[in-house]
């Protein structure tokens, strides 16, 4: 089971040396899913960033891959990233699912 939270997170992706806006969706600690003006092939190599909220600064993908692909989205899968960013991005989601556990419970 994927600890995954449902999101709307500006963020930007860099492929084939340009740079896009995107907007960050369902983030688990092992993926995503990427809105933006165009879509990208599977299998395509991506550097991503991340805003979280609240100010709590941006998580770096170092490299992601292109899973699946719609007409405006895709799904990547990360495939490398620092032990800060993934420390950064685990505690965000948990607090999230946290957070969604104790709104359900109230």
């Amino acid at each position: 089971m994927y600890r995954r939270i449902s999101a709307e997170y500006p963020g930007c992706y860099l492929a084939f040396h340009s740079v896009r806006h995107a907007v960050v969706r369902d983030i688990s600690l092992n993926g995503f899913r990427v809105e933006g003006q165009s879509t990208l092939p599977c299998d395509t190599i991506v550097k991503i960033q991340l805003c979280l909220p609240n100010g709590e600064g941006t998580v770096d993908i170092d490299k992601a891959v292109v899973r699946w692909r719609t007409e405006r989205e895709f799904g990547v899968q990360i495939v490398s990233i620092s032990n800060e960013a993934d420390l950064r991005l685990a505690r965000h989601v948990e607090h999230r699912l946290q957070q969604t556990a104790f709104d359900l419970a109230c």
